[in-house]
């Protein structure tokens, strides 16, 4: 009996985890990028990170990344978004775009050049709140934006398992090439 309720424990776990909702709310306003999430009922504040204590650094330098295995993330991380934005929503966007700056004439083609990026952006996502504004008195421009993302946990988890195993095949082949 102990076996059965744990062989159904482990079924329902398998097949309610995946479809659990994922939130994702990003904004940034006056220079402070925020992000915070949610995974069915817990929230966590990930970005702008609290301070902590810098711990003392060993005797061994930081290793640092080598730019083409850098590209190799970049070019496998651009697949796995695009995978995982097919399965996502858009919930919330707004943008707020004031072009200004010392000289009007580009104050002016940064305003021409915001709107029609908006544009593109509002025939693709149907919640936009976009507006962009130029003003010739201010000494440069200003943005304000916030988006919300859901998706699945499946669907994420899906497109980061894309993502590992792309980057793994392209990564270990790149090390038997350097060899």
């Amino acid at each position: 009996m102990t076996f059965l309720s744990i062989l159904t424990a482990v079924a329902a776990a398998v097949l309610l985890l995946p479809l659990t909702p994922l939130r994702l709310n990003a904004a940034y306003k006056d220079g402070v990028f925020t992000l915070s999430g949610q995974a069915g009922p817990l929230t966590a504040d990930l970005l702008p990170r609290k301070k902590r204590a810098k711990k003392p650094r060993g005797r061994g330098a930081r290793r640092r990344i080598e730019p083409a295995v850098l590209r190799m993330a970049a070019e496998c991380g651009c697949r796995a978004a695009g995978r995982l934005l097919r399965g996502a929503r858009i919930y919330a966007l707004r943008a707020r775009y004031t072009a200004g700056g010392p000289d009007p004439a580009d104050a002016v083609m940064a305003y021409a050049r915001a709107g029609v990026a908006m544009e593109g952006i509002a025939a693709a996502v149907e919640c936009a709140d976009l507006r962009a504004d130029v003003d010739f008195d201010a000494g440069r421009s200003r943005f304000e934006g916030r988006i919300g993302i859901s998706a699945r946990l499946g669907t994420v988890l899906a497109a980061a398992f894309c993502f590992g195993i792309a980057f793994l095949r392209r990564y270990y082949q790149y090390k038997r090439e350097k060899e």
